[in-house]
């Protein structure tokens, strides 16, 4: 029985270690998706209860290594409560899964960049060097009004000098496919999540029935 308990002890903590690691991954990432949308929108909002329950996922995962290293029932008990709320965020988050959401996100902040460009030009510089894109659907736009396509439009070689083409790629296309790969790769570190931690709530219950039952034959 002391060998079962030392292997369930030490599978917790390796499991948490990992969601330490999850957590803090989690929180960073969330962190710099944050600033690229406004304050109060609803994606501001994911984000924001994204970074709450990376910060929850590791502080639960010090509670599971001190309850199982403590053989703590109080401790494991909390840490189950824990890590079901985590898995119903990340049920809710799944629930809220919308591609379409992310694509008209992004079209109203392409659309009101380019029409800020219109004003004053290199509104679209940040954009357009970042994502590798030029105008809103291609360099097309700024030449069928006769404007002069920016050095942002055109990539830099190793001699300093612009390529003699600019970029193909509009930047309401290249932005969507790239928040549209960081969403696709959320809904998948969720899903992983949803995993790890029903995995601990399983190895965390056989633990608890193991002290337990060793505070039973004790008892007797």
């Amino acid at each position: 029985m002391a060998t079962i308990r030392s292997y369930l002890q030490w599978s917790i903590v390796v499991i948490n270690t990992f969601c330490v690691i999850f957590g803090i991954l989690g929180v960073v990432e969330s962190a710099l998706e944050l600033q690229k949308y406004n304050y109060g929108s609803l994606d501001y909002t994911e984000k924001v209860v994204q970074i709450i329950m990376g910060v929850a996922l590791v502080v639960s995962a010090f509670i599971g290594c001190g309850g199982a290293l403590n053989g703590s029932l109080k401790l494991l008990s909390l840490y189950i409560f824990v890590l079901l709320m985590l898995m119903i965020g990340h049920v809710w988050k799944l629930w809220r899964y919308d591609e379409s959401r992310i694509r008209n996100s992004v079209e109203v902040m392409i659309t009101y960049t380019w029409i800020e460009e219109l004003v004053e030009r290199g509104k679209m510089d940040a954009l357009q060097y970042s994502y590798h894109c030029c105008g809103k659907r291609g360099y097309s736009d700024y030449t069928a009004l006769s404007l002069k396509i920016p050095n942002s439009c055109y990539q830099v070689e190793k001699n300093n000098k612009k390529t003699f083409y600019p970029y193909g790629e509009g930047c309401l296309s290249a932005v969507s496919n790239a928040y549209l790969d960081i969403y696709r790769a959320e809904k998948w570190f969720h899903v992983s999540l949803i995993g790890v931690e029903f995995f601990g709530i399983v190895l965390t219950v056989t633990l608890i029935c193991n002290l337990t039952a060793d505070t039973l034959r004790y008892s007797y």
